[in-house]
């Protein structure tokens, strides 16, 4: 509550010592880390990470065959590129495609959404043309993160991205034994409706926590100015069984 206690100056405090870039290196101790980028898009975190990073060697992971085309284009030195969805069983899946790509998922989306503002709009307009680009179904290579790392012979991962539009939870039960030798997850939650599934923490953390993973911080939130509600978080967890 306002005027109680010293949150506020505190939280002054740490956005003088830590901004989003120092916070995510404090994290990240090694001088040559291995880093996941799942859901890579067109590599906007490769952009982000490299910098902070430049001896890492950064797996990145996008389904879609057009982002991952933009995505893979970009050559960057110690960056491997895999088009490939990250889920909880090996093969192939249905993945949907909308109007903006970064938002195309395992799951589709919900078009009877009260938390989009876009769909809300254009319900209310009958807009029957804004529905036509959403989910379009396209099948694509799935694989569990285990077996990806068992395949690949990787032992440890530094740093595991997930922004997964919804399928956090697909990913994370995939990658059990994986995540017994990861030190951090920077974890996308998407809570809002405009999937046709919503996670929890509880769902996440029924799956971390026994692993030793606690919640560290969370490090951006995402809020609806339509409705007042959080549509999206993402946070930060560290595996305690790997913390000196």
């Amino acid at each position: 509550m306002e005027n109680v206690g010293q949150s506020k100056s505190r939280n002054e405090e740490f956005q003088e010592k830590f901004s989003r870039k120092r916070l995510i290196q404090h994290i990240v101790p090694a001088a040559e880390p291995v880093i996941f980028d799942v859901g890579a898009h067109y590599g906007e975190s490769v952009a982000f990470l490299k910098p902070l990073f430049p001896k890492a060697h950064i797996y990145s992971f996008e389904p879609d065959p057009d982002s991952f085309s933009v995505l893979s284009a970009a050559a960057v030195e110690r960056v491997s590129y895999f088009n490939l969805a990250f889920s909880d069983a090996d093969g192939t899946a249905s993945f949907y495609r909308n109007r903006i790509s970064h938002t195309n998922s395992l799951l589709k989306v919900n078009l009877n959404s009260r938390d989009s503002i876009g769909i809300v709009n254009a319900t209310a307009e009958k807009s029957t043309q804004y529905f036509e680009n959403f989910n379009e179904e396209v099948k694509v290579a799935t694989v569990r993160l285990d077996s990806f790392a068992r395949q690949h012979s990787i032992s440890q991962i530094d740093l595991l991205k997930i922004d997964v539009q919804g399928a956090e939870c697909k990913v994370l039960l995939g990658a059990e034994a994986t995540l017994r030798n990861t030190r951090a997850i920077i974890l996308e939650i998407s809570f809002f409706d405009y999937y046709e599934h919503q996670t929890s923490f509880m769902d996440v953390e029924n799956i971390l926590l026994p692993l030793g993973f606690r919640l560290f911080s969370i490090s951006e939130i995402s809020n609806n100015p339509m409705n007042g509600r959080t549509d999206w978080a993402e946070v930060i967890y560290l595996n305690q069984n790997l913390i000196l």
